[in-house]
C-alpha cells in the first residue's frame, strides 16, 4: 500500500486537472453550465481528500515519534 503522502499528491493533481478542465469548459461556452459546476465540485472533493491524506500523514508521523 502506498503512503498517505503519495495518495495526497495524486488527489491534489486530480483536483488541479478538474479545475483546468472546468476553466476550459467555461471559456469555451462562456457561461457556468452544469458540467462546469460538476467539474468544480469534483475538484473541491479531490482537494478535500488530498488535505485529509496530508493531515493523516502528519498524525502518523507524530504518533510514530512518540
Amino acid at each position: 500500500m502506498r503512503s498517505p503522502y503519495v495518495w495526497g499528491i495524486i488527489y491534489f493533481f486530480m483536483g488541479c486537472l478538474f479545475v483546468y478542465f472546468a476553466i476550459q469548459q467555461n471559456t469555451r461556452t462562456g457561461q457556468w453550465d452544469f458540467f462546469t459546476i460538476a467539474l468544480m465540485a469534483l475538484a473541491a472533493y479531490d482537494f478535500m481528500v488530498s488535505y485529509r491524506y496530508f493531515t493523516f500523514k502528519k498524525r502518523v508521523k507524530r504518533k510514530n515519534k512518540e
